[in-house]
């Protein structure tokens, strides 16, 4: 049996990536979760590479099994912290054993995050928003991309999926491709541009262009269509999974509402605010009932 813990006091600072306020009125419990001891005992580190604790065991879900959360026991501090899987990786040290990565948060950020209770048997939607909004404020400056909502591998294989072959872009926006001369997809990699995204209800619109992000030769967004036809979205990489034999872009979870509720995309240099506006938007829709469709949840254990 674990210790009782205390909550901390209430952070109300909102930072880039914190799941945005919803109306009090309709929140609801969300999906049952039970503990399981999967994953005991396997070490763990901060962002920075610093052993913080061990797993304790994780929640998953009680219908599907599905893993949901990592269950941190973090060394020194009497208390537990729940880490959305999508938030943690397992690598292996030298000697070739496992251990777990968390993707942004430091130790000191996780003293802000609301402890786990012990012999819980269900947590409810007012915690489960906390810890969301809690995580969200590590991902910010230089760790604004290791949020999973930036993950390519659904997509692209490579660790530079953009290459340039011509001069370089002096400073360090986010582009199109189409403006960058010289630089291209690297080989081997799918070019999506002009493909299909398919989402969730079945509508299907056109992928115009991606976004790059020239510092890291990475891909950030796509480019497509609103779907009215009168305007651009964006769309983070990491919502997206790929299905190359139909050349599209699947969108799981996305449905014509929320790609007409994401802000309108002018096609230029897309700054922070506006990065900001997009990631908003997409995670106040997901809101409730569809909080584990978000790239937070998305396993990223192998």
């Amino acid at each position: 049996m674990r210790d009782p813990v205390t909550n901390p006091a209430e952070d109300s600072q909102r930072l880039p990536g914190a799941l945005g306020h919803a109306d009090e009125a309709h929140i609801t419990d969300t999906t049952a979760l039970r503990s399981v001891p999967d994953l005991r005992g396997l070490p763990a580190e901060d962002a920075s590479g610093i052993h913080i604790g061990a797993l304790y065991g994780a929640l998953v879900e009680a219908d599907s099994g599905l893993v949901r959360y990592l269950d941190l026991a973090l060394d020194g501090l009497g208390r537990h912290v729940l880490v959305p899987i999508g938030h943690a990786r397992v690598r292996e040290t030298e000697r070739g054993e496992p251990h777990v990565r968390l993707r942004a948060a430091l130790l000191e950020q996780l003293e802000q995050v609301p402890p786990f209770p012990a012999d819980v048997q269900h947590i409810d939607d007012p915690f489960e928003r906390a810890l969301l909004e809690a995580y969200g404020r590590t991902f910010h400056g230089e760790r604004y991309y290791a949020h999973p909502s930036f993950d390519h591998h659904g997509v692209f294989a490579g660790e530079h999926p953009v290459i340039v072959e011509g001069e370089r872009a002096e400073d360090q926006a986010l582009v199109r491709l189409m403006y960058l001369p010289g630089w291209r997809i690297a080989r081997g990699e799918p070019d999506v541009i002009g493909w299909d995204v398919s989402l969730d209800d079945g509508r299907r619109l056109p992928v115009r262009d991606v976004v790059v992000d020239t510092a890291e030769e990475q891909v950030r967004y796509i480019v497509t269509d609103s779907p009215r036809g009168d305007s651009l979205r964006l769309l983070p990489i990491g919502y997206l999974t790929i299905e190359s034999e139909r050349e599209t872009l699947a969108a799981p979870g996305l449905t014509i509402q929320d790609l007409q509720q994401l802000p309108n995309y002018d096609g230029g240099a897309v700054t922070r605010e506006v990065e900001d506006l997009v990631n908003d938007s997409l995670r106040d829709s997901f809101g409730t009932d569809r909080r584990y469709q978000l790239p937070d949840f998305r396993h990223q254990i192998h």
